[in-house]
């Protein structure tokens, strides 16, 4: 029996974001409630189970976002959070691990809107965009011009100042629409 609010990690790797969460990720060693590779669809997991999932350091790594975007909302409840970090592209971080197969941007989430997703995959999913932004590293100056200017505005700091002023990770928090 599924209690209410149960969590899932995606990729879950040894630690969990939160504690008790059902882990799934493909490495054997990590200690994962089901080992799995999450480019094979659809993920052995029952529909509408699950209130918040997380996503950390994992959208960059599978083979078609689209497909496994679509098997999260499938195994979410209506209304669960989405929590995502990733890479941003400018970050040294993006282009460093060889199984990173994307390089996301803000903007790379708006797709799972509803007016946008359900004509990447063909049939209705819809997420809402709560909260997307930037992380950067440590560097007193720099990293705090980039605070500054993406701050003013995302946009324009990825067309203009992302290479100058490279943020570290994406954080961005979806709400599943059924």
């Amino acid at each position: 029996m599924t209690q209410e609010g149960e969590a899932l990690d995606i990729g879950c790797g040894t630690r969990r974001q939160e504690p008790g969460a059902f882990g799934m990720d493909r490495a054997p060693q990590s200690g994962a409630d089901l080992v799995w590779d999450l480019d094979r669809y659809p993920w052995p997991l029952e529909d509408n189970r699950f209130a918040r999932i997380y996503m950390s350091h994992i959208i960059e790594h599978v083979e078609d976002v689209t497909t496994a975007m679509a098997e999260v909302h499938r195994v979410a409840k209506n209304g669960a959070e989405v929590f995502i970090v990733t890479p941003h592209f400018s970050s040294h971080n993006s282009y460093i691990d060889p199984t990173h197969r994307r390089h996301l941007a803000v903007r790379s989430f708006e797709y799972f809107r509803a007016q946008d997703f359900p004509t990447f995959v063909g049939f209705p999913v819809a997420f809402e965009v709560r909260e997307v932004r930037l992380t950067f590293g440590g560097n007193l100056i720099l990293d705090n011009l980039g605070r500054v200017i993406s701050g003013l505005s995302l946009n324009w700091y990825e067309r203009h100042a992302a290479w100058i002023f490279p943020a570290q990770d994406i954080h961005c928090i979806l709400r599943v629409r059924k």
